[in-house]
């Protein structure tokens, strides 16, 4: 039987793995850190969780230990300019993927592939970014989820040399909802929806950055669901940034998310509570959701943000994007166009049209708890989600 779980310990073998000491003036990150080796202890983890969550843990905490040396070495990393990214925030399962997808068939765009979420160090290269050997390594990562969870695939793409979500990346500053959907670990998920988590967008910004350093350049393009938590913060760290909300009636998306989440909890081994699951769902997106809408009353902030339904991204794919161009001022060229075109041609995402079936009932979801509790939200947004009368 595998030790349970310590911060001591865990830091002992991050430092093992990599030869460094120094984590870095940067603290903030040790609360959330602190809170996830906690609550993995408090589930009583048999042997595979914990097996998982040390990997993961000590992956993270050399990563830390690395960029640390990298930025004495080589502090031109963090003097880089990471200039008014295109950000899409919209809820999970909203079209948040495939309106992502299309901004980044921009010939300007620069978008995070997911294995360099998953494995940022060392910086890529625009030399080697398509022979990466970090492209085999997640590629056979997935492939194992895959063959815990073979359902996943009806849910979404596992392909890492495309672009990847900002969450994979809120790892390694422990703030990441990555955790509870891999791990389950209900006190986390707790905290994180409860709290700020300070200094989140420093080590955002600065995954960013190694990225730019040696990769490939262009237009930020990125996305994740889990900024709607931070809207002050996000802004604070990119003042230029440009926000698409993409919107959809959430009583009817947060199954979908839970049924995600649930197959990911059957390929790592963790609980399938399913009334659990989608109770931690509801809870946690509600949060998410009123937060972002409260840092909406900050006209500096209401003013970055295009918000697009759900159906008419779907409907109007050319048009959705063509109007974020519009808003944003930038130039809808005619090589995207074609891209766009052969994209929607050639997705491999149509496939999976219809294959992913969920139900609120599944997941212990009441409809009509969800709508009341967001009744703000419905209000408001009410002729981009077809409200039911």
């Amino acid at each position: 039987m595998s030790s349970p779980l310590t911060v001591h310990a865990l830091e002992a073998a991050a430092r093992q793995t990599t030869g460094l000491n120094d984590f870095g003036a940067d603290t903030g990150w040790r609360e959330g850190f602190e809170r996830l080796v906690a609550a993995v202890e408090a589930m009583n983890p048999n042997e595979q969780l914990r097996h998982l969550a040390t990997h993961n843990i000590v992956g993270q905490l050399s990563t830390r230990l690395r960029f640390v040396e990298d930025d004495k070495c080589h502090p031109e990393i963090a003097q880089q300019e990471i200039d008014s990214p295109l950000i899409v925030i919209g809820l999970p399962r909203t079209g948040t993927t495939i309106s992502y997808d299309l901004l980044c068939l921009d010939p300007e765009a620069r978008a995070p592939r997911e294995w360099e979420w998953y494995i940022p160090w060392p910086a890529p290269e625009a030399a080697t970014f398509d022979s990466d050997p970090r492209i085999a390594q997640v590629t056979a990562m997935y492939d194992n989820w895959l063959k815990h969870a073979p359902q996943l695939l009806d849910i979404q793409r596992f392909d890492c040399t495309q672009p990847g979500e900002c969450n994979h990346g809120m790892q390694y500053h422990f703030g990441s909802t990555n955790f509870p959907a891999e791990l389950g670990v209900p006190d986390y998920a707790q905290w994180l929806r409860e709290n700020e988590v300070k200094g989140q967008y420093v080590s955002h910004k600065r995954l960013l950055q190694n990225f730019q350093w040696k990769g490939p350049k262009g237009r930020w393009t990125l996305k994740s669901p889990q900024h709607l938590f931070d809207l002050p913060a996000l802004l604070e760290a990119y003042p230029g940034a440009m926000l698409v909300w993409t919107h959809r009636d959430p009583a009817l998306t947060f199954s979908s998310l839970s049924s995600f989440i649930a197959g990911f909890l059957a390929a790592f081994g963790g609980d399938k509570d399913k009334a659990a699951i989608g109770r931690d769902v509801v809870e946690t997106w509600i949060a998410g959701m009123n937060r972002a809408l409260q840092a909406r009353q900050d006209p500096a902030i209401e003013g970055r943000i295009i918000d697009l339904a759900h159906k008419d991204v779907v409907a109007d794919p050319m048009g959705t994007v063509q109007k974020i161009y519009d808003r944003f001022g930038l130039t809808f060229s005619n090589e995207h166009r074609s891209r766009i075109s052969r994209f929607l041609t050639e997705n491999p995402a149509a496939k999976r049209m219809g294959k992913h079936k969920h139900s609120p009932e599944q997941y212990g979801i009441d409809i009509n708890e969800v709508r009341s509790r967001m009744d703000d939200y419905y209000d408001r947004f009410g002729d981009l989600l077809g409200r039911p009368a």
